[in-house]
């Protein structure tokens, strides 16, 4: 559950979200969760396993698609509610749980860190959505523009087409990011001043270490080593194309709103949620299910963030208060239709920011 602060807009918000998500709806929402968890894990050790000892082109073209989508499958559905405390119940606890601790874990076996994710995600992007100059999840200087009020590049003219390679990196970019990430940490230390500690960095290490074990020197046992390479590429080249898109596609967008770090705050955190994130792909149909099951309910970004310890299979349940207390209060709550319309209005808004001059966005944000 969240606590009640800010607008009347926060408080009204959070009390109804609070009576519909009952203990049993949290009881029924958790197990859930942990049934895909358990289905995602097998995938995930099958995929592994047909890398390691599939045999021609055609059933390695299958065992490198289903590494990556499972690779995906991890993040979205198992780490990524784990280290924002929701994939074991806490009842209220905002401190990570041990349970939820060992959880996250799961994004250092596809090539991530779980503590440098929670300080950039959850303790910067969460806190800052959109903010140029805190929000690093929209920065992809200086290759390319995302945000009004980042500077513009010449190249920038062609990002429209050539972003979608550029997120195709994603993975890697994570993995080398990490490293780094904790070196640059232990020489000017963190935004707190704290250096990593000798845990951080075995931690960290021993995990990238174990995943280029994993995607390179054991399949260089069973494999030729051109094979490997191919295999590689395809695997880190396809997961990064998927988590780069699914990232962009809910706060990189035309509808969302963004600000500058040195605007002043004008609108409570709440209401800044629900104006940088914008939802897609609702509703029962089989495309709408699969990208629901498959993104781990990052479809549902406005509800996510409004509320990020509560678990992703809730947020269906959330959404119509969500919508009907936005519309209440007169503020915009955006749902595209559909992936293939979330895709176009990406797409439209790298395009628009490819050009030097754009119209300037809201400065309003909550500071």
């Amino acid at each position: 559950m969240q606590t009640i602060t800010g607008s009347s807009f926060s408080q009204q918000l959070v009390a109804r979200v609070n009576a519909v998500v009952t203990d049993d709806l949290l009881r029924r929402a958790h197990g859930r969760l942990h049934r895909k968890a358990a289905v995602v894990v097998a995938w995930y050790l099958v995929s592994y396993g047909l890398i390691i000892f599939a045999h021609g082109w055609l059933l390695g073209a299958v065992a490198c698609v289903s590494m990556a989508l499972s690779i995906g499958a991890v993040g979205f559905n198992i780490q990524h509610d784990a280290n924002h405390n929701a994939f074991f119940r806490t009842n209220g606890s905002r401190r990570l749980s041990t349970a939820n601790r060992i959880a996250g874990l799961s994004i250092n076996a596809i090539g991530g860190n779980s503590k440098r994710w929670i300080e950039g995600h959850v303790r910067l992007h969460h806190v800052s959505t959109n903010i140029v100059g805190k929000d690093f999840d929209i920065e992809l200087a200086p290759f390319a523009r995302l945000a009004p009020s980042q500077p513009h590049r010449g190249w920038h003219v062609f990002q429209h087409l050539y972003v979608w390679v550029i997120y195709g990196f994603t993975t890697l970019s994570i993995m080398v990011g990490d490293v780094i990430g904790i070196v640059h940490d232990s020489v000017s230390g963190d935004r707190r001043g704290r250096a990593p500690t000798v845990l951080d960095y075995v931690v960290l290490i021993g995990s990238k270490v174990l995943v280029v074990a994993m995607m390179v020197v054991i399949p260089l046992l069973m494999h030729p080593w051109w094979v490997v390479v191919i295999g590689v590429v395809a695997v880190f080249g396809l997961s990064g194309f998927v988590l780069g898109t699914v990232f962009q596609l809910a706060h990189a967008v035309e509808e969302a709103n963004f600000a500058d770090s040195c605007a002043p705050a004008a609108v409570h955190w709440h209401e800044w949620q629900v104006l940088t994130s914008v939802d897609f792909c609702h509703g029962r149909g089989p495309v709408a299910r699969a990208v629901t099951w498959y993104a781990g309910g990052l479809n549902f970004q406005t509800e996510h963030h409004l509320f990020p310890t509560l678990p992703h299979t809730v947020y269906p349940a959330i959404a119509p208060v969500v919508a009907e207390s936005c519309a209440e209060f007169g503020i915009r709550h955006q749902v595209q239709p559909s992936l293939r319309v979330a895709i176009r209005s990406h797409y439209r808004h790298v395009r628009r920011l490819s050009r030097p001059v754009v119209p300037a966005e809201s400065p309003a944000h909550p500071g």
